[in-house]
This record gives C-alpha cells, sequence and structure tokens, in this order.
C-alpha cells in the first residue's frame, strides 16, 4: 500500500509560516516510518488569511494572469524565498512522490484578470453568489484551470502527479454559459430531464482536457481527482450523478486513480460505506482522502478523529488491499493541523504487523460486504 500525507503550505497552519525546515524534517519523517508520497495544497482558497479576492496561490506564478491570485503572506509565493522545488529533489533521493493538489474554483478576485469568469444568473436573473464554483462551461474559468495547471507545472516539472478538487456542478447549472452550450449541442433550453446527464459528459470534457494538457507538458505525470462520497441517503450513484462525477463518464477519460472522500462521518459503518463508495468507482484506481483531524475547521462540521479511529481505519485499508488490487492506499489529511497522538497513531498504524486471527476475521467481513455489493 502506499501511505502518505496530505498537507498544506498555508492552510490551517495559524501564525506558523512553514518553509524548508519544516518540509525536510517532514520528508525525514516519512521516511522513517514508510510512507511513499507527500499531496500538498499550493493554493488557499479557504483560509481566513486570504479574503474574498484571493484565491492564496501559494507558488511563484510565471502567467502574470495569475499574478494577482498569490498568498503574499506565502515564504514559497516569492521568486526569493520560494523552497519547494528543493522539497521535490529532496524527495526524489529518498524515494518519496510529491503529488499536488489543484483546485476547480476560484475566489472573486479571479474576476481581476478573467472578467467574465463570475458571469452566472439563475434562471430568475439572481446572481449566483456561490463565489467558489467556478464552471467548466464558462470559457474564461476552464482557461484559468489550465493555466494554472500548466503554471504550476512549469515550475515544479519533477513532480509524481496532480490531484483535481472540485470539477463538479452543484446540481442543475443554469448560467448563461450552461444555457449557452446547452443550446449549442442539443437545439434546447435546458430541461431537467436532459440537463443531467450532459452535465456529467461537459465534467468528463474538462478533466479530460486537463489531464490532456498536462500529460502534453510533462509525459509521466500521474493525474487523479478528488471524488466519491457515500451521501446521507446511501445513494451513491444518484449523488454522483448530480456532482457530474457519473463513472460512466469517468472511467474512460484518461484518469490515473480517484480519491474519494473517508471522513469519519458512519461511525461504525464507515469502512462498509467506503467499500460501496469504491465499489462503484470500478475501474478506477483509488487513492482514499482519509480526514484525522481532532478538530474540524469551524463551519465544516465532521466527527473528532482520535487515536482508535485511525488505527481501525488503517488496519481496514491494509485487509481491504488484500482483496481489492483497485485500493493503491491512504492519504491522510491535514497534517499540518492534528495532534502527536494521531501522527504517532498514523507511524504505528503502518508498520504494525497484524494478528492472523484478526487479518482474517476482517477479510472475511470485507469479502462478504463486496459479495453484497455486487448483489
Amino acid at each position: 500500500m502506499i501511505f502518505g500525507w496530505t498537507t498544506c503550505l498555508t492552510y490551517e497552519t495559524g501564525n506558523r509560516n512553514l518553509g524548508y525546515n519544516y518540509f525536510s524534517r517532514l520528508l525525514d519523517e516519512m521516511k522513517k516510518n514508510n510512507m511513499q508520497r507527500l499531496l500538498v495544497m499550493m493554493e488557499n482558497p479557504h483560509d481566513s488569511a486570504c479574503d474574498l479576492y484571493n484565491h492564496g496561490l501559494d507558488w511563484p506564478v510565471k502567467n502574470s494572469k495569475l499574478e494577482s491570485l498569490i498568498d503574499t503572506k506565502a515564504i514559497n509565493a516569492h521568486e526569493s524565498s520560494e523552497f519547494f522545488s528543493k522539497i521535490v529533489e529532496k524527495a526524489k533521493g529518498l524515494a518519496i512522490e510529491i503529488y499536488i493538489e489543484i483546485k476547480y474554483m476560484g475566489m472573486q478576485g479571479v474576476k481581476q484578470s478573467y472578467p467574465g469568469i463570475f458571469e452566472n444568473y439563475d434562471a430568475n436573473g439572481r446572481k449566483d453568489m456561490r463565489y467558489f464554483h467556478i464552471c467548466c462551461d464558462n470559457d474564461q474559468a476552464h482557461q484559468y484551470m489550465r493555466d494554472k495547471v500548466e503554471d504550476v507545472l512549469q515550475r515544479y516539472p519533477k513532480i509524481d502527479g496532480i490531484a483535481l478538487e472540485h470539477p463538479s456542478y452543484w446540481g442543475v447549472c443554469s448560467c448563461q454559459s450552461t444555457q449557452s452550450k446547452f443550446f449549442c449541442d442539443t437545439g434546447k433550453e435546458i430541461s431537467e430531464a436532459e440537463i443531467l446527464d450532459w452535465q456529467n459528459k461537459r465534467i468528463a470534457w474538462a478533466v479530460s482536457d486537463l489531464i490532456n494538457l498536462a500529460k502534453s507538458i510533462q509525459k509521466k505525470i500521474k493525474f487523479g481527482m478528488f471524488t466519491g462520497f457515500s451521501p446521507e441517503n446511501g445513494n451513491i450513484k444518484g449523488y454522483q450523478h448530480n456532482r457530474g462525477h457519473s463513472i460512466e463518464t469517468l472511467r474512460d477519460i484518461g484518469l490515473d486513480f480517484a480519491m474519494p472522500y473517508c471522513e469519519g462521518r458512519y461511525k461504525e459503518k464507515e469502512q462498509h460505506e467506503i467499500e460501496r463508495v469504491i465499489e462503484y468507482l470500478e475501474p478506477l484506481e483509488i487513492y482514499l482522502h482519509t480526514t484525522i483531524r481532532r478538530n474540524p475547521p469551524s463551519g465544516y462540521p465532521l466527527p473528532p478523529k482520535d487515536p482508535k479511529y485511525i488505527k481501525n481505519m488503517i488496519e481496514w485499508g491494509k485487509a481491504y488491499s488484500k482483496i481489492q488490487p483497485r485500493f493503491l492506499g491512504m492519504s491522510f489529511f491535514n497534517e499540518v493541523n492534528i495532534p502527536q497522538e494521531n501522527r504517532k497513531a498514523v507511524y504505528e498504524a503502518i508498520k504494525e504487523k497484524r494478528n492472523l486471527a484478526q487479518e482474517a476475521l476482517e477479510l472475511t467481513r470485507i469479502f462478504g460486504s463486496i459479495v453484497e455489493n455486487s448483489k
């Protein structure tokens, strides 16, 4: 299995200004504890340190259209203090992969360089205030995404992969761009009977275009995306379809892996629900985004995670990987904001050799669950 951290340069770091020394020590720690992959958020739109007009790019951009979007408080965002390229080099020497997370989203400030990006209105003419959401049907929005992917790969050509987050619709979109493209494709006005299937094809097109762009710059780059979640009603297929993430449209676009969300919402049923999501995402290979924060951010209420939860999830993952070859491993989020006891639990569980009797019981349960899901 591949075990690794998902971490950040600025998000949830508080007053800490994390630089080369922090990440260098982290790489050494990872190597010592059998971790093989570091996934780094290189933009920071969620943090209160960035207002609604600063998307928070954390690298010194080359494209002038992106200059107004950098987080000036980030050490790595300035040419004179950029350090992440040295981290990439060190990781190569330690046989640790470096992946960068890029978000398909934007704060209001993006419109300074892409002025038509938020010209989204619903059918009643009210302004769409979901400022985090950018629509792939908007040409400027998608160009903004292409510019970010191209820029980060030009800056860091030796990284191993990119993980794309939030290329989604949130139900039926009726922005001007969607209306125009839907009419162009179908010759009809938007109707709920047809729009969702069409939106799934549009997401597949957008992600495929970014994959092709990335691999034209760096042929060996691995490209994945965050997707997959078991909603409260248990209808995984319906949830994925509403977001534009149906497996029927994602399976053949060239993704190297998918990253479902494992956030501890289901308590004792957590592992069962994750297995259902992974089964739904067949044939994509899976690298599981596993939240292990004790204290979630305000406005995003998730159950607190403790060492017992962490060890149970890793034990499950080790057993599950033996009967599910598509399950590549687990990435633990958020490395910069977890208590020491949770960090220790991760490392101990990765190294721990399992009791054969316990493993046999877990494998029996998992196999039974897979059989039940396949019926």
